[in-house]
């Protein structure tokens, strides 16, 4: 269904169960019949992802983004939690919402953070997903044993205190352009608190854990050169996965954000994106 132009977003908020305010981006195509809701990284924002709900759109689905709490438009204290769970809530709220409004059963897609939590959320069964896309998922982190030993001591004395992650943000990408566009977007940012960092760390056990009982079609598009997250935990979560039902896309030369790489790499992760959502089944 394609379109002839880029949808214009609704823009909404919902409220969280603490009555923090999630600030969410609608693409909703009439007469659509399937959907996806997408989960952003850390530091970032829903924003960035208007391509890719052009992508989804022309595939013949509704789409919807929310920015995490402490991100973008949304309340919160900046990559931080008020209670380890927040995040899969926060998701719950919204996904079973965009399934009333859409009538369907969503597709989850999630980037980076956003994709251990679209893992954790649709291995753990918090709601039933159609199926689940992650590119460049948090799965494993390489933690060094000074950073270990920080976390520990930062944990009990500053749970909720965000802290700079110092990640490079020219490793996002090989497009200049992309990395100056991130620079100077004044929504973005690189905080992170211990109880942001330990819910992840708890998450990337809990999805593995999870991993082989989960039945619905899984799509992995991983950057192999990777300086945020470790690419050995897409590995080792898509191994564990049941066999028949998942696909893996590995870019070996990508970094962090495939679909914002160098055209080259870009346009390739959009074909095998186009693709998986073409061979879906209708049951899925």
């Amino acid at each position: 269904m394609p379109q002839a132009a880029p949808l214009a977003p609704q823009e909404h908020w919902l409220e969280a169960a603490d009555g923090t305010r999630l600030f969410c981006r609608d693409w909703l195509l009439p007469g659509a019949t399937a959907a996806v809701q997408m989960v952003h990284g850390l530091g970032e924002h829903g924003g960035r992802y208007a391509e890719l709900a052009r992508l989804f759109n022309e595939s013949g689905m509704s789409v919807r983004v929310c920015d995490h709490r402490g991100h973008g438009n949304s309340g919160g204290r900046q990559g931080s939690l008020s209670r380890p769970d927040d995040l899969l809530q926060d998701l719950k709220r919204t996904f079973d919402d965009f399934t009333r409004r859409t009538q369907c059963m969503p597709i989850l897609f999630g980037h980076s953070m956003g994709g251990l939590v679209a893992a954790r959320f649709a291995t753990g069964r918090f709601s039933p997903v159609r199926a689940l896309a992650l590119s460049s998922p948090a799965l494993a982190l390489d933690m060094q044993g000074w950073q270990k030993l920080l976390l520990a001591v930062s944990s009990r004395l500053a749970p909720g205190y965000s802290l700079p992650t110092a990640l490079p943000a020219s490793r996002i990408s090989h497009d200049p352009e992309q990395i100056a566009a991130y620079r100077r977007d004044p929504l973005n940012h690189g905080k992170i608190a211990p109880r942001m960092l330990n819910f992840m760390l708890d998450a990337m056990q809990q999805a593995a854990r999870e991993a082989s009982r989960f039945d619905k079609p899984v799509l992995m598009q991983v950057a192999g050169d990777d300086a945020f997250v470790a690419p050995r935990g897409s590995r080792d979560f898509f191994d564990a996965l049941p066999a028949g039902r998942k696909t893996m896309h590995w870019y070996g030369t990508a970094y962090h954000e495939i679909f914002n790489e160098e055209p080259g790499i870009r346009n390739q992760a959009k074909n095998d994106l186009r693709q998986w959502l073409a061979q879906l089944p209708t049951d899925a």
